[in-house]
């Protein structure tokens, strides 16, 4: 089984010969360390099953840089800061032409990878600009949670225009040759959701569900912090996967496997706050065999981190979480064949 049949064998909800191995995004510190900066190099350092078709943000963007975007967030040193649409009228100031999103797509990285990749393994796209994330960014989050409450034209302008270029992107990444798509939208913080459940049912769902509708390929669903109330509204919306599971914000993998597992596909909740920032290989590998055992049985499990790779992670445990993974997976699923 290569690397693509063994994770279109887990988004089937069957066992594959191990766990496929996923990360969605890693940041430039660690690509330096792993691989001189090459990001396809070091998913292959890693191992892991699925590569992405193309990654970064165009040189035409301020986003995540230092200035204001083309959708009113403003930015300094990397930082995000605050955003500028306080106002109905500056909506239209900020809101680019969806055509733009082909700037996010790199013909000669699309080439690169479907031809080293394509057929072995999994590929996907990766973005992280979600249609609530994109809307209260604009605002400034403090802004845009009262306007909720008190502005609610705003708000709705913002969410249709953040939505339509979700969807943008996702039609412009369908057209390459992807496996999966996975959709950034950070909802939650570790002590629950940024919008009541019946908050979120009226203002972000029937947007997810455009933006489901839009994709031909499955669509991963990717929040941090304590996202459990909203998930049986990420499965209505019809998402095909759930990434990140925070174990520090109260994300039990066993538990919501026993609740959603056999309705959406789980990926991630290896620890990344206390685990995989030092360098106790022990403790690397329980936390592994942990992810493993509440998650994998059954398949629709990628093994994950609960974030990303970033700065101030040890390499040394990055490593051995991946081969670990690797190793005890295979035998996690042989014992469950030889049992069966």
């Amino acid at each position: 089984m290569n690397s693509r049949e063994r994770v279109l064998t887990s988004f089937k909800f069957q066992e594959p010969d191990q766990a496929p191995l996923f990360e969605a995004w890693i940041e430039s510190d660690i690509l330096n360390v792993l691989s001189n900066g090459d990001p396809y190099k070091a998913r292959e350092k890693l191992e892991l099953d699925c590569f992405p078709v193309a990654v970064g943000h165009p040189k035409s963007t301020n986003a995540w840089k230092t200035g204001t975007d083309e959708w009113g967030r403003i930015f300094k040193n990397g930082m995000y800061i605050d955003g500028k649409v306080k106002r109905l009228d500056l909506v239209e100031d900020y809101t680019p032409d969806t055509e733009y999103a082909d700037a996010w797509f790199s013909e000669e990285e699309i080439n690169y990878s479907t031809r080293t990749y394509g057929e072995t393994h999994a590929l996907y796209y990766a973005f992280h600009d979600g249609c609530l994330g994109m809307s209260y960014m604009s605002m400034g989050l403090k802004d845009f949670f009262i306007a909720v409450h008190k502005n609610r034209e705003l708000v709705n302008e913002l969410l249709a225009r953040s939505t339509e270029w979700t969807i943008a992107m996702i039609e412009r990444a369908c057209r390459t040759e992807v496996d999966f798509i996975l959709f950034g939208d950070d909802v939650a913080f570790t002590s629950g959701s940024m919008l009541s459940p019946k908050l979120f049912a009226e203002l972000i769902l029937p947007h997810y569900k455009k933006i489901v509708k839009a994709s031909r390929v499955p669509l991963i669903w990717h929040s941090d912090g304590d996202i459990r109330p909203l998930i049986p509204m990420i499965i209505d919306a019809g998402f095909a996967g759930i990434h990140s599971l925070e174990p520090n914000a109260h994300i039990d993998l066993g538990e919501i496997k026993r609740l959603h597992g056999t309705k959406i596909i789980l990926a991630g909740n290896v620890d990344v706050s206390t685990v995989l920032i030092q360098t106790d290989l022990n403790l690397v590998r329980q936390d592994v065999e942990r992810c493993i055992t509440q998650g994998a049985a059954g398949g629709g499990y990628l093994f994950s981190s609960s974030n990303s790779l970033f700065k101030g992670m040890a390499i040394e445990s990055i490593l051995g979480a991946y081969r670990h993974a690797k190793e005890f997976s295979r035998q996690f699923y042989k014992k469950r064949k030889e049992n069966a």
